[in-house]
């Protein structure tokens, strides 16, 4: 699973992350694409996304290894 899957996997089905990104951070679902998840760079999500897969992960919506 992709970068992008795995974030958008978890702001589903994960109501606790998705309103602590959308309070928090002020991102939403539709705001991630493909090419701002692999970005670090400002107006990027790269980290942000990575830290919503380790959330996921946490919370047993992403297994371990599951991101490419």
């Amino acid at each position: 699973m992709d970068k992008l899957e795995a974030a958008q996997k978890v702001l589903r089905f994960s109501t606790n992350i998705r309103e602590w990104c959308e309070q928090e951070k002020n991102v939403y679902f539709d705001d991630f694409d493909s090419e701002n998840v692999k970005s670090y760079d400002e107006g990027g999500y790269g980290e942000l996304a990575d830290e919503i897969i380790e959330k996921g992960v946490k919370e047993g919506f992403l297994e371990e290894g599951e991101v490419d």
